[in-house]
Order: structure tokens, then C-alpha cells, then sequence
């Protein structure tokens, strides 16, 4: 059977005892994937100290995470950067807010490519990503 493999920027795992999410994306995908077998695949949210970069696979509330830190200078350029200074304000119609640099834009895709070499470990055949 093939699984719904779900890949973001930022992976909001619940705290247990807190079960509340925030933001639509969080809700959404919480929603789809206890459904459908799978599991969610992203940034952790944390920095990690010294480079020293992991990626961990965590059940909760009966669903599946796989997440990955961040180095500081990654955390700068894709998340505070590109993702923050580029994609949120053209998703969501604030081109006035928008700040686009050559420097966030590789960090943006070296994270990515990490992503992807971290997601392949992960999936099977029949995964629907």
C-alpha cells in the first residue's frame, strides 16, 4: 500500500499533553495524513550547535515525523532568508515585503538538496510524495 510522504519547510510536531496546532498548514496536513497513511517530512525547528546536523523519525498521536535540523548558516538563508524574505511575501501577496538575495537563494538550494538526500532514505516504491 503506498504511503503519503508530506514534505515542508517546518514541521510542527506536537508536544505531548498539548495536542493544539497552530497555523492551517499544521492542521491540514495533521488532517490529511490521519487518513492516509504516511508521514510528514521537514525542518525540526531547531539550530543545531557546531554543524552537528540530524535527522530523526518521531511517533506521536499516532502519526509519523521525520525531522531534520538546521545549521545556523542554513537557518539564516533558507528559513530566515529565502523562505521568509521571498516565499511568504509572494504566497501571500506581500510583493512589498519581498527581499530577494543570490546568497539565500543557494542557501535555499543546498537545504533542499539536503532534504531531498534525507527524504530518499525514507521512501518506498509505491510512496506518493
Amino acid at each position: 500500500m503506498a504511503r503519503l510522504i508530506m514534505a515542508s519547510n517546518r514541521v510542527e510536531v506536537p508536544r505531548r499533553g498539548n495536542p493544539n496546532y497552530a497555523g492551517g498548514l499544521a492542521v491540514a496536513v495533521r488532517s490529511l495524513l490521519k487518513r492516509n497513511p504516511g508521514l510528514w517530512f521537514g525542518w525540526s525547528g531547531t539550530v543545531a550547535v557546531d554543524q552537528e546536523v540530524t535527522t530523526r523519525s518521531i511517533q506521536q498521536g499516532g502519526l509519523s515525523y521525520v525531522i531534520a535540523d538546521l545549521a545556523a548558516a542554513d537557518y539564516h538563508e533558507y528559513y530566515n532568508g529565502f523562505a521568509n524574505r521571498v516565499l511568504w511575501p509572494i504566497l501571500h501577496y506581500r510583493l512589498d515585503f519581498e527581499e530577494f538575495s543570490r546568497r539565500d537563494l543557494s542557501g535555499y538550494r543546498r537545504v533542499n538538496v539536503h532534504f531531498a538526500n534525507q527524504i530518499a532514505a525514507w521512501l518506498c516504491p509505491d510512496d506518493v510524495v
